[in-house]
């Protein structure tokens, strides 16, 4: 049998199992529950945090035939349903299928009752991608469809979506995921799949997800290709090419040192290490905000997202910086990110942007520099 990936072996199947949307499974839940279901959904959010699954798992709970109140997986519908091929359930990609003559094909479809289920659920993915003459013609079939029809409209740009479309429409907008949510799902399935893997390396593919469980357990599905049994922190940040954090380390006190020359070998080395520049300024933008989080008062290490022992050293790295010397810093790698986008030799323009940060002179509150002039005074 081929491999099935992660993303699509442990996708939801209940409301019971999306992680990170409980506002969106309670409410609809509830209102399956006490029959005042709407008949037309528009789910808004960021790629990869539970849309159109959400959209099948009501597709599911509404056609489900088994006994109890979410979807058994057994009964004919169910089966049909994971097989992709439902009568009732009529799922449509608005980016190829944006033309006013397929909304048509839509409308007529509505006008069938389902096949000995209680309703036929149409699924419009990236509805945002229909044209303007699509979009009028779906508009008095979505206000008063036959009861027997649910619509369920999926977006990533809810601003492109006409207000006429709104207006008749009930929204749920899909959350990012927080890293803590998906690092424990991680775990789950890896102690459902019999996989060894720590949690500090989880955490790397969480953020690198950065909100999307979709895209976690694609990078998951990479990590532990890339390994060979256990899947530790190492093994993870190499298989996605995530810089170590104590290269950013040495950076940071090459800048605070005003080293030149260690700043340029430091770039040299994320070079031999093959670590791309967008990569490398990914990581050493998300170090500097640890950085400024660890220096400002006593922060906890789940609130900055960190151990207690990198914690410890972030403070000790951010010992000799002011928080106007972090923030400039910051500042600097955030204009050198933009920079680098249309640069024609990247690494120029970061071994450039480094030797700044290593020339910049410390700042200086009015208060400390009021005190050092009373001081030559007196």
């Amino acid at each position: 049998m081929a491999y099935l990936a992660m993303a699509r072996k442990w996708r939801p199947k209940s409301f019971d199992d999306l992680v990170g949307q409980e506002h969106v499974a309670r409410t609809i839940t509830n209102a399956i529950e006490s029959g005042r279901l709407h008949h037309a959904f528009l789910f808004t959010g960021t790629r990869g945090v539970g849309k159109t699954t959400s959209a099948r798992i009501l597709a599911r709970t509404l056609n489900c035939t088994g006994e109890g109140k979410r979807p058994c997986g057994k009964c004919q519908a169910c089966l049909e349903m994971d097989e992709g091929n439902s009568l009732d359930v009529v799922e449509m990609d608005g980016a190829s299928n944006s033309r006013v003559e397929d909304i048509r094909s839509i409308i007529d479809q509505v006008k069938y009752a389902p096949m000995n289920r209680q309703y036929r659920v149409i699924v419009i993915d990236e509805v945002h991608m229909l044209s303007k003459n699509a979009f009028n013609a779906l508009l008095k079939t979505l206000e008063e469809p036959p009861p027997h029809i649910i619509f369920i409209m999926a977006t990533t740009e809810v601003n492109k979506v006409p207000p006429t479309i709104l207006s008749r429409v009930l929204r749920f907008d899909f959350r990012r995921i927080s890293p803590e949510a998906i690092v424990d799902r991680l775990k789950y399935i890896c102690s459902q799949e019999g996989i060894a893997a720590r949690d500090e390396a989880l955490r790397v593919v969480a953020e690198k997800a950065d909100g999307s469980m979709r895209d976690a357990l694609t990078l998951f599905d990479q990590v532990y290709a890339f390994s060979n049994g256990e899947i530790d922190l190492e093994t993870a940040r190499e298989a996605l090419g995530i810089p170590p954090e104590e290269l950013f380390g040495e950076l940071v006190r090459a800048i605070g040192a005003h080293d030149s020359k260690g700043c340029v070998e430091t770039v040299i080395g994320f070079h031999r290490k093959g670590i791309e520049i967008p990569d490398f300024l990914e990581g050493f933008l998300r170090y500097l905000r640890n950085l400024l989080l660890a220096s400002i008062g006593d922060m906890p290490a789940e609130e900055i997202g960190v151990s207690p022992e990198t914690l410890a050293s972030l403070r000790e790295a951010a010992a000799p910086f002011s928080l106007g010397d972090l923030l400039r810093l910051t500042r600097i790698a955030l204009d050198l990110r933009q920079e680098v986008r249309y640069a024609s030799d990247p690494r120029v323009a970061v071994e450039l942007g480094l030797l700044r940060m290593a020339h910049l002179a410390s700042t200086r509150s009015i208060r400390q520099l009021l005190e050092t002039q009373t001081e030559k005074k007196n």
